[in-house]
């Protein structure tokens, strides 16, 4: 049995002044995320998270980060362009966005192999939504975000 490494992920859990989290469609992949991604080499979650919302959505955002903890997550051989499988370790970090943003709008990706030239159609899942469309751990994610607004 090989071990491998865990892979760092940097959540982008960004909200609007009414508590709306920003989420999109991955075309690749036929389903509803977050803006999420590796953390390089030597990289600090922190700057790899505004790094990924940078690159997925366009928005550079440069206000304060409130880390929201981890998640674990055993990715399967397959999915989001994976070909192994592999344990992820997702830090979540929760964004307050800064000025008014588009209800909706799609965003080419950039700077990663997997994804450069997607289109990913942006909009907000209102704190209330049904969680139709995402993941698991996506959910967990959500649901994490949601309690800390909450609470």
């Amino acid at each position: 049995m090989t071990h491998r490494p865990v892979v760092g992920k940097a959540c982008a859990c960004l909200v609007d002044d009414r508590g709306r989290l920003l989420v999109f469609h991955h075309p690749g992949d036929r389903g509803m995320q977050l803006p999420k991604g590796t953390i390089e080499p030597g990289e600090a979650p922190e700057d790899a998270v505004r790094r990924e919302l940078r690159e997925e959505s366009g928005i550079d955002y440069t206000g304060e980060l409130v880390p929201l903890g981890t998640i674990d997550r055993d990715c399967e051989a397959g999915v989001e362009g994976n070909k192994h499988r592999h344990p992820q370790r997702w830090h979540l970090f929760l964004m307050r966005a800064q000025g008014a943003l588009p209800e909706t709008f799609d965003h080419v990706a950039v700077g990663s192999p997997e994804e450069e030239g997607l289109v990913f159609s942006f909009s907000w899942l209102a704190a209330d939504a049904p969680l139709d469309g995402f993941t698991a751990p996506y959910v967990r994610v959500i649901l994490r975000v949601r309690e800390a607004l909450a609470g």
